[in-house]
């Protein structure tokens, strides 16, 4: 049995009675002028009232009650809670019953003197509900919640905790006896809303180390995500995609109540952040208050966990009640004095524009100390602290078990509004995600922009899809609806323009890692840059710079899936600058048809809309008015998958590739073709995840059809599913000869004179610049030979790629004829020349790209 708990010599007991003679309190509650009320002496020594005898005037009968004892678990007096549906809302009351004797004169105006249980607050200061628990376990930490409710769930959750509460919650924290946690290790679980965290502070305020009457040995506070629903306590139901194991984690990294400490002279009055000259030792002129910024909230200092990257993290509300919070690089105190109250004031938190309270304002900023630390990270999406992953969304909005100890870091206080959400899922779901069922281009858009935060799971390559099309064939439409996903969909917000610098680009992709890079109108940038553009965003990685003192700076990092659109492919791109496509290069961002072969452009379904015109005006409408749920709803389910069921998740992406490859991949497919169904597959299973929990409003196997479907698209488009390598050596090999296969390959004729099989014919004209020579072979169906000279082969035919594998990719498909002694030249007699090395190609090369979409179209 535990030791109850007994004073140390020399110190007041923490459990003694309240207040002077008899246990009474030397505060009463206020009486009605025509009343007299006299408490029973505490503790009392009737039982507890039933539950029936308990009775509110407006609510009625209370539907349940809990009884405050102390040490020794006798009775003090009881708390009961009143519910009554009145229209459509529910009427709630929680307030304290103590016994003892009233006089008072009724509405009827008859006296009435009773001694029982009434509607009356004990005196202050109150004791705190639990306390035969706290003395019983003198050695446990203590956790001390809002309300007697989230207490009694509190006890279930946390059994390694004495847990306890206040009566009357955040209103009177101030009025309630802490004195029992003296030398107590404390833990406040505050309610999620502003009046649960500043009763938090409060006690706090009152029991932490060395101040006010109580000296617990430590007083920590938990954070609670500020994404969790307003008011959302203990005995709440979990919100979506938390668990118990979150709620742990989040008890184990409260952090220290301790205040941060200011520099010397500043203070925090209602009114914000003042400079007492009088308060600073050092300070010589100032005598009066000096008015710094309007009230902010000093939550913590942050590093980027290798003691670099210093900043110090502050929250306030604007005029409209809107929240913000900003990590202030440190750096910057260093930097013009006016940046910091510039992002400031931008965000809504007044700063005094005198020059001596902006210097007063970088002072406070580099000289206040926190013990709280948080994790800083410059780049949105996936990271890891202290072993557990957390998601942050450009703005700093975070997910995750880690989510309160990391915090975005940039040098703008304002939020990313290309990401603030607006309206309901429902309302996506019904105006938007519905229009996508049967229309795979729109589902392929919608998966892509769900598929990226997948990449980090799996370790997937970043890469893209090219949208190609003519004007008018809802190509950017299809944009508009990715982008919804994750903010407004609309140009401005979450559709970027390709026209941008390469560092823009850069910086978009570092801003948006994780999410969705969308990029619209291809044909609008450099082609010398489209090519470094996308192979950069592909790689993950920016430029590497050099810093002021000539070593590099830290490059930026992302991961991304980015859309693209444009009129022309990308291999059309590349030639305006005179540049080929390389095979990596076509891996990394994928053509993709705009037309979906129903004469409506990306359109197949209509939805009952009389045309594609009217379906993407709603669309354009809706993208641009319902957006920036779904990602958030997504991520709030894959941040609950990843932290419960790491290996699980990992292998159902897994599997789903494989699968998709094995139902859509050729057995003899290249590792480039695997690469991009590998891809496909990603955006497939996002998207059957999002279905399943029931952010998509599609059946299932919608978002796997979408993708199978635009996968053998692409796959019919590139001509098979070979190395786009060996592609591309056919495709050179006939461009050369379809352009001089005539002016510069001078023609044998066979002749059956003279005993000589080939001479030249009678008439010829001369060929200037020859490559070669043609013939007829006996098989004249195949149409002409070429029999190429090496050094034009090397140079011109193979130019940009290596000849070996030209000549190795021919051979393979039957197109090139070698010697007996297995060299690619073969030795061949010209008429009038003797015996010459050439590479002797078959004319059947020059049908095969119409054999090949004669074959598919089949």
């Amino acid at each position: 049995m535990s030791e109850i708990h007994q004073p140390v010599k020399g110190e007041a007991d923490p459990f003694a009675p309240l207040g002077g003679l008899n246990g009474h309190a030397h505060e009463e509650p206020p009486k009605k002028r025509d009343e007299e009320w006299q408490p029973s002496r505490m503790p009392v020594m009737v039982p507890a009232p039933k539950l029936a005898e308990l009775y509110h005037p407006e609510l009625g009968q209370a539907v349940a009650m809990w009884e405050y004892r102390d040490a020794q678990a006798c009775l003090l007096f009881v708390v009961a809670r009143f519910e009554k549906q009145i229209g459509e809302k529910l009427q709630k009351d929680v307030t304290p019953f103590c016994h003892g004797r009233r006089v008072w004169t009724d509405r009827q105006g008859r006296p009435q003197d009773q001694t029982r249980w009434h509607m009356k607050a004990p005196a202050a200061p109150i004791p705190l509900y639990g306390l035969q628990f706290l003395a019983a376990r003198p050695n446990d930490p203590v956790l001390l919640v809002e309300g007697e409710k989230s207490a009694e769930a509190a006890r279930l959750r946390f059994p390694g905790y004495v847990v306890i509460a206040s009566q009357g919650g955040s209103n009177k924290a101030k009025k309630t006896d802490w004195r029992p946690l003296h030398r107590r290790k404390v833990v406040a679980w505050p309610d999620q809303d502003d009046a649960g965290r500043r009763y938090a502070n409060d006690a706090a305020a009152m029991a932490r180390p060395g101040r006010g009457p109580t000296k617990a040995a430590s007083f920590s506070i938990v954070q609670v995500p500020r994404e969790w629903p307003e008011g959302w306590d203990l005995a709440d139901d979990l919100p979506e995609a938390v668990s118990d194991v979150l709620l742990s984690e989040l008890l184990e990294e409260a952090i220290d109540a301790d205040p941060p400490e200011l520099p010397p002279g500043y203070v925090f009055r209602d009114s914000g952040l003042w400079f007492e000259a009088a308060q600073d030792p050092d300070a010589e002129t100032l005598s009066q208050p000096f008015f710094v910024t309007a009230p902010f909230e000093v939550v913590g200092e942050a590093n980027d966990g290798t003691g670099m990257a210093w900043g110090l993290v502050i929250r306030w509300k604007d005029r409209d009640g809107r929240q913000h919070q900003w990590s202030v690089p440190k750096r910057l105190v260093h930097s013009d004095g006016s940046r910091i109250a510039e992002e400031l004031e931008d965000a809504g938190l007044h700063c005094s524009p005198s020059g001596r309270a902006k210097t007063l304002l970088r002072n406070f900023i580099g000289g206040v100390r926190s013990k709280r630390r948080l994790i800083c990270v410059d780049r949105t999406g996936w990271h890891t602290s202290q072993g557990r992953s957390v998601f942050i969304l450009p703005g700093g909005e975070a997910f995750g078990p880690a989510a309160g100890s990391v915090i975005l870091q940039t040098d703008h206080a304002g939020t990313d509004g290309a990401f603030i959400p607006a309206g309901g899922l429902a309302d996506w779901k019904q105006h938007v995600a519905a229009f996508a069922v049967g229309n795979h281009r729109l589902a392929l858009a919608i998966c892509t922009a769900l598929a990226t935060p997948l990449l980090d799971v799996v370790g997937g390559d970043s890469g893209g899809f090219h949208i190609v099309g003519m004007s008018q064939t809802g190509k950017s439409t299809t944009l508009y609806v990715a982008g919804s996903v994750w903010g407004k969909g609309t140009r401005g917000a979450q559709v970027r323009q390709w026209r941008a610098t390469a560092n823009g680009l850069e910086s978009a992709a570092s801003e948006t890692s994780d999410t969705a890079l969308i990029l619209d109108e291809m044909g609008q940038a450099s082609a010398a840059d489209v090519a470094d553009t996308i192979y950069m965003l592909a790689n993950g990685a920016g430029k590497l710079r050099a810093g002021k003192e000539g070593g590099a700076r830290r490059t930026k990092t992302w991961r991304t899936m980015f859309l693209s659109t444009g009129e022309i492919t990308l291999a059309a791109k590349l030639a305006e600058a005179q540049r080929k496509v390389m095979a990596g290069l076509e891996v990394r961002l994928v053509n993709m048809p705009a037309d979906a072969g129903c004469g409506m452009g990306v359109f197949q379904n209509l939805h009952g809309l009389s045309g594609p015109n009217e379906l993407a005006k709603h669309l354009q409408l809706q993208a641009r008015t319902h957006y920036g749920t779904a990602g958030r709803a997504f991520l709030t389910q894959l941040v609950r998958a990843r932290v419960s069921k790491q290996r699980e998740l990992e292998a159902r992406v897994k599997g789903a590739q494989a699968s998709f490859a094995k139902a859509y991949v050729p057995d003899d497919a290249a590792g480039q073709v695997r690469s991009v169904a590998d891809r496909f597959a990603l955006v497939a299973v996002a998207g059957e995840m999002a279905t399943e929990w029931g952010i998509l409003p599609w059946p299932k196997g919608e978002a796997t059809r979408a993708a199978a479907e635009s996968f053998k698209t692409w796959l019919r488009e590139r001509g098979g599913a070979g190395t786009t390598e060996d592609q591309q050596a056919i495709s050179q090999v006939q461009a050369f000869l379809e352009a001089h296969g005539e002016s510069r390959f001078t023609p044998l004729v066979r002749q059956d004179t003279n005993g000589n099989p080939e001479a030249p014919p009678a008439e010829v004209m001369r060929t200037h610049n020859r490559a070669g020579w043609r013939r007829r072979p006996k098989n004249e169906r195949d149409g002409w030979e070429y029999l190429i000279l090496p050094q034009t082969f090397t140079s011109e035919v193979c130019k940009g790629l290596d000849p070996k594998r030209v000549a190795a990719v021919l051979l393979a498909q039957g197109l090139l004829v070698v010697g007996k002694d297995r060299k690619s030249a073969k030795l061949e007699h010209i008429p009038g020349e003797g015996p010459i090395r050439v590479y002797r190609v078959s004319g059947a090369i020059l049908g095969m790209r119409e054999e090949v979409g004669d074959e598919e179209e089949e």
